[in-house]
């Protein structure tokens, strides 16, 4: 129950600081001249593996090359929702993630 309230504080937490801290993020890269997308891309990829720490207890994977290892392994749900990702993202995402990601084909 503690882990779970925690959790909650968190999640709270997050939400309240989201838009104060991205509009500070834009701030910044519009001062440094830093290109915008590239503040972008970083969000998705903060979120991507913020999804791997819901979905797999890794905060440092993301959701796609995660899914990707444990294909490999064997798991057939993974082996599913791998399948369901490549839908959406392109053939063979999840392998390009964990390749990109271990520095596998590089």
């Amino acid at each position: 129950m503690k882990q779970f309230l925690l959790m909650l504080v968190a999640i709270a937490l997050t939400l309240i600081l989201l838009i104060p801290a991205v509009l500070g993020q834009i701030i910044r890269h519009l001062i440094t001249d830093r290109a915008l997308p590239d503040l972008w891309w970083d969000i998705a990829i903060g979120l991507d593996q913020l999804g791997g720490a819901v979905l797999y207890g890794e905060p440092d994977w993301t959701v796609s090359s995660r899914t990707f290892y444990l294909r490999s392994r064997g798991n057939r749900y993974a082996a599913m929702f791998e399948r369901l990702i490549n839908a959406f993202f392109g053939k063979d995402h999840c392998e390009i993630a964990y390749d990109n990601e271990f520095g596998v084909k590089q």
